[in-house]
């Protein structure tokens, strides 16, 4: 019985199940799935037990959450999306990066709130974008967790995207199983207390105590104050919203 992230376990027999069944399957059609996946799920314990996790240890039941999420990775190009491939603005602007790590060793997610504006023409890129730096953070974390921190700083209603919030809890949800850590929202304006109401009903209850709402002071509890900005009240000297004129090239994260 192996024990995946020093935590939680899953029999190897299950395992074995799991990893025949999508094997049996794959003879139909090879080209279900990008290749890249196809390796891990041959010889990656953990990034299949995780579906075994999600599901009760339901064999069928985490075989189909298990193609679906592959199906999804190929669908948009998830393991051959690159920083060339994606607007330049969205980097530029810091929309969403990577910022150091959590109390658990994590590495945290930030979600720029402010930066985001609603368009239909965009919206395939908008989702690769926030995906990029999600699939960047869970392989730096050898496909184990790590947390969101969704800064609503100086954002209002016009940044507001309900169906890009529903995506970002759906992707943790579906197609990343076992990889949320936390999702801290922080400087939530109170007139956008009704749109977290409204979101908090698409999450499973067993996940909405992942959900904590925090100011500066409530951050500590969750991130250690030399991995906080010093916009945050941290002491991290690390870039955290962009330099005027602040043009990001591929040197950077």
């Amino acid at each position: 019985m192996p024990l995946f992230k020093n935590k939680w376990e899953v029999p190897d027999e299950l395992i074995t199940q799991l990893r025949s069944r999508f094997f049996d399957e794959l003879r139909s059609d090879e080209n279900l799935y990008h290749p890249d996946d196809i390796e891990r799920v041959k010889d990656n314990d953990w990034f299949i037990g995780r579906y075994l996790l999600h599901m009760e240890k339901d064999v069928e039941k985490a075989f189909n959450m298990l193609t679906e999420s592959l199906k999804y990775r190929k669908e948009y190009e998830i393991n051959t999306l690159r920083k060339k491939d994606l607007p330049k603005e969205y980097f530029d602007a810091r929309a969403i990066f990577i910022y150091n790590k959590d109390k658990r060793d994590h590495p945290v997610v930030v979600v720029r709130c402010k930066t985001h504006v609603k368009k239909e023409e965009t919206r395939r890129q908008q989702l690769q974008y926030m995906l990029y730096w999600i699939e960047k953070a869970v392989r730096s974390a050898d496909w184990g967790a790590v947390s969101v921190l969704f800064d609503c700083t100086d954002s209002g209603v016009g940044n507001v995207d309900l169906d890009m919030m529903r995506h970002l809890f759906e992707t943790f949800k579906k197609y990343y199983p076992w990889c949320l850590s936390y999702f801290m929202v922080y400087n939530m304006p109170w007139y956008l207390s009704a749109v977290w109401r409204i979101i908090k009903q698409w999450i499973p209850q067993r996940h909405v105590s992942k959900i904590t709402f925090v100011d500066a002071n409530g951050l500590r509890d969750f991130i250690p104050e030399d991995q906080l900005p010093v916009c945050m009240g941290g002491t991290s000297t690390k870039m955290y919203e962009p330099k005027e004129g602040f043009k990001d090239g591929d040197e950077s994260e």
